[in-house]
């Protein structure tokens, strides 16, 4: 479903989970070596476990060195080896099939899925079908966002483009930052983004990982933890929609 920002800006979900017969599969779409990425993903499996889902979060060896242990309720995380796609598919169903038989609520697999092993083929229809990014036009260190959804596109026609907005400092530059992205995208392709919101203050993300806590329990009032917390809620939100 296509959103724009401002539709989402202000979005309260409310309370209730649903059921949900299998879980879904979001992958983040990002480098192996974004720690920001790393940061968001844990923050955002936490969130999402603090909403009421049941999360698995499918993480590499190197997420590994950067994480602590989780304890959260209703998260578990799943080390996995992979080098390729088919790799990252394996372990995302084996983390689906550990959450559908253990849990009855609304249940999503997070998995790290890097552009540069995205192709066509079965792994790229199990994992694909719902997609994020962090991103931003001219953004030199999230890359070209528009590019890499097309190149899951083409693996996996009809996959679902979602995009929360970083590098900004304010609701506004991210509002402009997000509809730059849309255009841009329908001109260069059929496709269209839904907005998950935005994550501000980069910085108080990578601290969360030196501090080896989420920021929910390092800093609850931080604007970069009201920003994820909507990311999760709005994630949460078409999750229930598809149930």
């Amino acid at each position: 479903m296509a959103r724009e920002l401002a539709d989402v800006l202000h979005h309260f979900l409310g309370e209730g989970s649903p059921e949900r017969a299998a879980p879904a599969t979001l992958a983040l779409l990002s480098e192996p070596d974004d720690a920001f990425a790393v940061a968001v993903a844990w923050n955002l499996a936490h969130e999402l476990a603090r909403l009421g889902l049941a999360v698995a979060w499918v993480t590499s060896l190197a997420d590994e060195e950067l994480l602590p242990p989780d304890a959260t309720p209703g998260l578990t995380r799943l080390l996995c080896p992979a080098q390729d796609l088919s790799g990252l598919a394996r372990a995302a169903g084996e983390a689906a099939a550990k959450l559908g038989g253990a849990s009855r609520t609304a249940s999503l697999v997070l998995v790290r899925v890097p552009p540069g092993w995205i192709g066509p083929g079965a792994a790229a229809d199990e994992l694909l079908g719902w997609t994020l990014q962090l991103g931003a036009p001219e953004s030199r260190l999230r890359g070209d966002p528009i590019a890499v959804a097309r190149r899951a596109l083409a693996a996996r026609p009809g996959a679902r483009l979602g995009v929360a907005v970083c590098d900004v400092r304010t609701v506004r530059e991210a509002s402009l930052a997000f509809d730059a992205l849309a255009r841009e995208c329908a001109g260069r392709s059929d496709a269209q983004l839904t907005s998950y919101g935005v994550v501000l203050d980069e910085a108080e993300l990578y601290r969360s990982l030196l501090a080896r806590r989420p920021l929910a329990l390092l800093r609850p009032e931080a604007r970069a933890t009201r920003s994820v917390a909507d990311v999760a809620r709005l994630l949460r939100a078409d999750l229930a929609g598809d149930g």
